[in-house]
């Protein structure tokens, strides 16, 4: 699998002059003109049609914000006139003294009037332990939610000695990676019933704990052009770090199935979509250094596959959004443009300087262009990491036309 497609071409900061009608040279989103440039599709600018073009989000409703239940991201799908949006969020019932991802997480479904809201809560879909929700309707009508979920066993009580050693970091202490897992939930209605199944190693997990498939999480699915068969995106990484070696940084790889409820199989076991490193034709600062990429969104429209990442191979690892596009949903190209901006300013003039903003989701409209960027935010982290809730919360940013 290649990182670099050897169509896109980057010359110190500029593109070059592309063919007219080549769409990989706008990288999937637009199409190039008889002036040799390209001319981007609505959602998108740059040079290369790289980028996404974001609008200024609304002050009075900027999302879901809900201070008694912190979230962080997800999707919203249509149903009946009513938009509904799973999202994960803290299991607040638990009544868990720990802050961390590890216990208390659920995921919840929200309601609005439009794909922006405003939301409202409507119930408790999946609870603890689920987290990261990514949904979708399959073509046959089927409501799939792809997420992470527990496997090898019921999850520790929130209030647990084995949770309160969360506080510190993001897994489950004396409880091996691998009963974090991927999981599909599906059902022929956002109101269910629904039926949950592992999708990738099971418990107890690869044989090899240093590989950087042995955990296995954060999915996202997009269907194929034959409407069938299904293509997962997700974050790969290491269970332990083999003696004598570096850690393996978070890896974006790919699954693949005939239909979407399986069987599913790793589409290259050996290299990651992007892989290990950053391009060496990309700007100085950012080339050739180790290339971190989590919390995918995939999607595919008329002109292909594409993918956004919050990667942590800038100078900002906290903020940083990347985006990836691919002709054939195997071989993929990944830019070095910036996606989204740690500052955010509203639509009434004022900014906020958020801590964290990750785990990107977009709605598409009916042509598969992007009309809003879902990035769960905070700006209340008091300079701890990124594995607990604080007062997270899920920005809803329009995009540009």
């Amino acid at each position: 699998m290649s990182s670099t497609m050897g169509l896109v071409v980057f010359l110190q900061g500029c593109y070059a002059l592309c063919a007219e009608g080549d769409e990989v040279a706008c990288s999937l989103n637009g199409a190039c003109g008889r002036d040799g440039s390209c001319v981007c599709d609505r959602g998108w600018r740059g040079e290369n049609c790289g980028q996404l073009r974001l609008a200024p989000p609304s002050a009075a409703t900027p999302g879901y914000r809900n201070e008694s239940m912190p979230t962080w991201g997800g999707d919203a799908i249509l149903e009946g006139g009513t938009w509904h949006m799973f999202i994960t969020a803290k299991d607040v019932a638990a009544r868990s003294p720990y802050d961390s991802y590890a216990c208390a997480t659920q995921i919840v479904r929200l309601e609005g009037p439009t794909a922006a809201g405003p939301f409202r809560l409507a119930e408790v879909t999946f609870p603890s332990w689920h987290h990261e929700a990514h949904a979708i309707r399959a073509p046959d009508g089927t409501v799939l939610v792809y997420m992470i979920g527990f496997d090898g066993g019921q999850p520790p009580a929130p209030n647990s000695s084995v949770c309160a050693g969360t506080s510190g970091g993001c897994h489950l202490p004396g409880l091996n990676y691998s009963h974090q897992v991927i999981k599909l939930a599906s059902a022929p209605s956002v109101h269910g019933p629904w039926t949950e199944r592992v999708l990738l190693n099971p418990w107890p997990g690869l044989a090899n704990r240093s590989n950087f498939l042995c955990q296995t999480n954060c999915p996202s699915a997009t269907f194929a052009a034959d409407g069938t068969s299904v293509l997962v995106a997700f974050r790969g990484a290491q269970c332990t770090t083999a003696p004598g070696t570096a850690p393996t940084k978070e890896k974006i790889a790919l699954a693949s199935a005939p239909h979407w409820s399986g069987p599913y199989a790793i589409v290259d076991a050996a290299t990651p979509a992007f892989g290990w490193r950053t391009p060496a034709s990309w700007p100085v600062g950012l080339r050739d250094v180790t290339m971190a990429n989590e919390d995918p969104f995939l999607w595919r429209n008329a002109r292909g596959f594409h993918m956004l990442t919050h990667a942590q191979f800038g100078a900002d690892h906290k903020t940083r959004g990347a985006y990836g596009f691919s002709v054939d949903g195997r071989n993929w190209t990944i830019l070095p443009d910036e996606q989204w901006a740690q500052n955010v300013t509203w639509d009434d003039g004022s900014v906020t300087v958020f801590d964290r903003r990750q785990a990107p989701a977009l709605h598409l409209d009916e042509d598969g262009l992007p009309a809003y960027l879902l990035t769960p935010v905070d700006n209340n982290t008091g300079g701890a990491d990124g594995c607990h809730w604080h007062t997270g919360w899920t920005l809803i940013q329009p995009v540009a036309e």
